[in-house]
């Protein structure tokens, strides 16, 4: 299993979800989250604003090792601003996961790797 943590535009994430729902990934996390840019000031229809906490999406998402470049792809492609200063993904091994199962008011983990 691979945990992928992507931080997205929140303009961008319901293209995001649709296409990981379109996939088949019904499960996943998201939060919001704020970023913090190189830069103060941005323009917007030539108007300056201050960007230097600008809100953003946190998307954690658990998928097989083989499904890995194909989510990847997914987000790049759905999530594409045009500025290759916003993407930031990352992808990380998961050496343990259980999932917490409730049989008949006992608490019980399973193992899944």
């Amino acid at each position: 299993m691979r945990k992928i943590e992507a931080i997205i535009r929140k303009s961008k994430f319901r293209h995001v979800k649709l296409e990981l729902k379109d996939k088949g990934i019904e499960r996943f996390n998201y939060h919001l989250v704020r970023s913090s840019s190189e830069s103060e000031h941005r323009f917007y229809r030539g108007v300056e604003y201050d960007a230097q906490a600008e809100e953003r999406v946190k998307l954690t998402v658990y998928v097989d090792v083989k499904a890995v470049q194909d989510v990847l792809g997914l987000i790049l492609n759905s999530g594409k601003t045009g500025d290759a200063k916003e993407a930031i993904i990352g992808v990380y091994k998961a050496e343990k996961m259980y999932r917490i199962v409730d049989e008949n008011g006992k608490e019980k983990l399973i193992e899944l790797i």
